[in-house]
C-alpha cells in the first residue's frame, strides 16, 4: 500500500519557520542594504545568525531589486507589484531548490 504525498511531504518539512530579515538604511555613502537569517537551535551555529549580508548600492530602487532577487533565490514569495517596506522578515520556503522527488523514492 501506498502512503499518501503529503505524508511524505510532511517528514521533509522544517519544525519551525524560517525567516529572512532586511533592512535598508539611507546613508551618507548610499543606501546600505542587510539581509539576514537567523540560526535556530537545529542550526548549531555559534553565532545568532545563520548569514549576514551587507550591501552598499547607489539607490533605493536597486536596494529592493537586489532584496527581491536574494528573496527569490532563497525561497522567498512576493505577491506580483508587492511594495516592500524599510525594514521588515519575509517567511521562507522550506528547501526551495527541491523539487518535489529527491528523498521519496520508497513513495512510487
Amino acid at each position: 500500500m501506498q502512503t499518501p504525498l503529503s505524508t511524505n511531504l510532511s517528514r521533509y518539512a522544517p519544525a519551525v519557520d524560517h525567516l529572512l530579515f532586511y533592512k535598508i538604511v539611507p546613508d551618507a555613502d548610499g543606501i546600505r542594504l542587510r539581509i539576514w537569517e537567523s540560526a535556530t537551535e537545529l542550526d548549531q551555529s555559534p553565532s545568532p545568525y545563520l548569514y549576514i549580508l551587507n550591501l552598499r548600492v547607489e539607490s533605493m530602487a536597486e536596494a529592493k531589486k537586489r532584496l527581491k532577487a536574494h528573496l527569490a533565490l532563497n525561497g522567498g514569495t512576493l505577491s506580483v507589484g508587492q511594495e516592500l517596506p524599510q525594514k521588515g522578515k519575509v517567511k521562507l520556503l522550506p528547501y526551495p531548490t527541491w523539487d518535489g522527488t529527491e528523498g521519496m523514492e520508497d513513495s512510487y
